[in-house]
């Protein structure tokens, strides 16, 4: 049984592939829409392929699907860029944590927060909207 489970997350975890493995389309998608890039790795993740780079020293990942439909597009923040409004649900709802990460998350047209919060025993991830409004229904990325 451990032996299933080791091979089921060995194929799960993403692969990390040559830029001549990535589609012409998905490498095209991402220069249109981020030209000037640096330190780009790229990882296979299902049907989806993950570009990691930064941009003026900045971490972002985008996921793009084989036609070049830019799905999903991440990027680190500062804690002080967080809409007061997602700043006063952490405050309110989580005292007591403390804000480690925070990213920019643009999936859909829509804009999400996503926050790591530090506190001992657990930590927590979240997903905030701009409003304050925790999403349950985004997974963390």
């Amino acid at each position: 049984m451990k032996t299933i489970m080791l091979l089921v997350a060995l194929f799960m975890h993403p692969q990390e592939i040559p830029k001549s493995q990535v589609p012409t389309a998905v490498k095209n998608a991402l220069k249109a829409r981020f030209p000037k890039t640096s330190s780009l790795d790229w990882e296979k993740k299902g049907e989806l392929y993950e570009a990691d780079f930064d941009v003026k020293d900045v971490d972002h990942k985008a996921l793009i699907d084989a036609t070049g439909k830019l799905v999903a597009v991440k990027y680190d923040i500062r804690t002080a860029q967080l809409p007061q409004a997602v700043r006063n649900t952490v405050n309110t709802q989580y005292k007591g944590y403390k804000i480690n990460d925070t990213e920019k998350v643009e999936r859909n047209g829509v804009v999400y927060y996503q926050v790591e919060l530090d506190a001992k025993p657990l930590d927590k991830h979240l997903i905030i909207k701009g409003d304050g409004k925790i999403d349950t229904s985004q997974q963390y990325w």
